[in-house]
């Protein structure tokens, strides 16, 4: 009976102790005392266009999804750890039967695998084949649209592994057809991936971005495409031993592989405003932030840029005015393109609420236009950019 008592006791000290450590928690975030979203991995909800009611309802979902996963990743870390007890037991149980292990869909609704044999994740496209065939028209218009208004457009695609020869019944056949269909005035330089090693060389393991390794191979793609000079002295270097598990190790809730965050070691000198103001110090901190929370996404506290527009002044009148349509993608390497211009403009459409392209081409004197995006945002607009309005 003593024993049963004793065991009772602890276990209610335990009970209590969560609750009041939580109940405490709440009381410093509201009061001010802690901001939440700087020491946990708070996620923001990106809304998708509304053109109709599925997508009101879908992004009402979407939010709700997002509310109660941050609420379980950081007041309640034990669900955290329970679900990936959970989803560990069925992955390994996968790992038995395939070879590529399906796993869920992401929150942008791509469906997520992992490739056993060769240790990484990877999407594949959440549209059926005739919405890709309906919008990869509509981008081919938008973009040799671009090129009739005498816009001065160059792209940059970053071909993620559903886009390679890498696996069969990929979507590779689509590269070869933009490059075919494109207006010849358009300037277009594709990264080549030619074999599994090269793709895990280039690409995180873990995450949808590509790494400082390939980031830099689209940086001097991009300055050949432009005609500049490349900075020299490039290296990219891991800048930390803390282990990264990315945004679909996230997904999936699983630490069987993992990655490091990679930067070079150049810091040029420029001025830069962000949303036309002076940028925060979360704005590309480049510093490994300390965090407790296993699946914190270290790519965004590293390079953050999330931002509808960032403004880069090198002070080198002559040298041209850049426009960079971009997103997450351009975060390691904005800064380095935006050195061989006078000022660059780097535009986020998703932060943004409608952008007009040609006026604000005309309004910030650019000479060149850059895109850079994965393949599946250039040719299908995956992400629902909405290219199409960006042209009024």
């Amino acid at each position: 009976m003593r024993k049963q008592k004793i065991f009772i006791g602890v276990f209610l000290a335990l009970i209590y102790g969560v609750l009041g450590f939580y109940a405490l928690k709440q009381v410093l975030i509201s009061t001010g005392k802690i901001d939440l979203v700087m020491t946990d991995n708070w996620k923001f909800f990106e809304p998708e266009k509304e053109r109709n009611i599925v997508d009101k309802l879908n992004n009402k979902f979407g939010s709700v999804k997002m509310t109660l996963e941050n609420k379980s990743n950081n007041y309640f870390p034990l669900y955290l750890q329970l679900n990936g007890l959970y989803e560990g037991v069925n992955f390994n149980l996968n790992k038995l039967v395939y070879e590529d292990v399906p796993l869920r869909m992401n929150v942008g609704g791509e469906y997520l695998f992992y490739n056993t044999k060769h240790g990484f994740y990877y999407l594949e496209a959440k549209q059926n084949s005739d919405e890709l065939k309906e919008n990869y028209q509509k981008q081919v218009k938008f973009f040799n649209g671009l090129a009739e208004k005498g816009i001065n457009a160059n792209i940059y695609m970053l071909t993620g592994y559903e886009l390679t020869n890498l696996k069969p019944n990929n979507l590779s056949g689509y590269v070869s057809d933009f490059k075919k269909d494109l207006n010849d005035k358009i300037n277009l330089k594709v990264m080549e991936i030619g074999s599994i090693e090269e793709y895990k060389e280039k690409f995180y393991k873990t995450d949808h971005h590509w790494n400082m390794k390939g980031a830099l191979e689209g940086y001097y793609g991009i300055m050949e495409m432009l005609g500049k000079q490349p900075m020299a002295g490039l290296e990219a270097k891991e800048v930390s031993d803390v282990k990264y598990y990315g945004s679909m190790a996230k997904t999936a809730m699983n630490t069987s592989v993992y990655d490091h965050i990679m930067d070079v070691d150049v810091r040029p000198k420029y001025d830069v405003t962000v949303n036309g103001a002076e940028p925060e110090k979360k704005f590309k901190p480049r510093v490994m932030p300390e965090r407790n929370n296993i699946f914190y996404d270290y790519y965004v506290g590293y390079f953050d840029g999330q931002y509808e527009e960032v403004v880069y002044d090198y002070h080198q009148p002559g040298a041209g005015n850049l426009l960079m349509m971009c997103d997450s993608y351009a975060w390691q390497i904005d800064y380095l393109v935006a050195s061989a211009y006078d000022k660059t403009y780097v535009v986020n459409v998703r932060y943004g609420d409608g952008f007009d392209m040609e006026q604000y081409i005309k309004d910030n004197n650019i000479t060149d236009v850059l895109f850079l995006y994965e393949g599946m945002s250039l040719m299908f607009d995956e992400n629902g950019y909405n290219f199409e309005g960006m042209v009024k």
